[in-house]
């Protein structure tokens, strides 16, 4: 006598392992996104960011493929920073920021744009790594 439901329970797990399976090799899926928020790490001054200094932006993505980065100064329209190609799971620019405000930054990568990092530029001082910003 043939048992019934045993084809089925062996067709599901295989069923959810291919679909499991599919989903990680899929190369450039339409939800490449950057993950988190840009980082423009510790400025010297460990507080604040200042004008005319020159600090490295990086993003995490889920994505190979092209990423954009955005400043938009309070009070300002959005402008593109730049853009640079994901290397593993990291995407980076350089920043310098051009004026005194609170501004946000954030990526775009495939139409989707990631979190928004909040950060305030104070007038800098300086140049190069002994940059400074009060």
């Amino acid at each position: 006598m043939r048992q019934r439901g045993w084809p089925r329970v062996r067709l599901v797990p295989a069923a959810l392992l291919a679909a499991a399976t599919a989903m990680m090799v899929s190369p450039g899926s339409a939800t490449a996104a950057p993950v988190g928020k840009v980082d423009a790490g510790v400025p010297f001054s460990s507080v604040v960011y200042g004008t005319g200094c020159r600090y490295d932006l990086t993003v995490d993505v889920n994505s190979v493929g092209t990423v954009t980065f955005w400043e938009r100064p309070q009070g300002a329209p959005a402008r593109v920073l730049g853009s640079a190609e994901a290397d593993g799971a990291i995407a980076t620019i350089s920043w310098v920021p051009r004026r005194v405000a609170t501004t946000q930054l954030y990526a775009t990568q495939n139409g989707v744009t990631g979190p928004v990092a909040v950060l305030r530029v104070h007038q800098g001082y300086g140049s190069g790594w002994a940059c400074f910003a009060l």
